[in-house]
């Protein structure tokens, strides 16, 4: 009488495959460099995907009327003037929309006068472009 031995129905252990063969052992420093690698990795993915974002956001979107794109662009109009006001606000949505931004402010110049602008950002085609007019009061 051959009696039945009792079979093993627990689940297998990581290291072994299906077929009861165990898997190779990763060499003993091999954990260690997959570990840097990750941590390497993982932030210069995260650093790529940002700066993709922001250099493809320009390309998609117009600014808004208190972005620092805007008030870049604002300060380079004024100084080409020989306006260079004390403060850069505020900066004002008149209104906005997929097309079209925009914006107005009244700056404060270091001699007491005021420096209103009215502009708006803008798509011709696929680029973004500026419409302003600068009064000194």
């Amino acid at each position: 009488m051959a009696q039945d031995m009792p079979q093993d129905h627990s689940p297998q252990s990581d290291s072994t495959g299906r077929n009861g063969i165990p898997f190779p052992q990763p060499p003993p420093g091999a954990k260690r460099s997959r570990s840097a690698a990750r941590l390497i990795a993982i932030p210069m993915i995260a650093g790529v995907a940002a700066l993709l974002y922001y250099g493809l956001h320009d390309r998609f979107f117009l600014p808004a009327c208190d972005s620092d794109r805007a008030e870049r662009t604002l300060a380079d109009i004024l100084k080409q003037l020989k306006l260079e006001p004390s403060r850069y606000e505020p900066l004002m949505t008149i209104s906005s929309s997929t097309t079209q931004i925009v914006c107005n402010a009244s700056l404060p110049l270091p001699d007491g006068g005021t420096v209103v602008v009215d502009y708006s950002f803008y798509w011709q085609g696929s680029q973004a472009n500026m419409r302003y007019s600068v009064t000194r009061k």
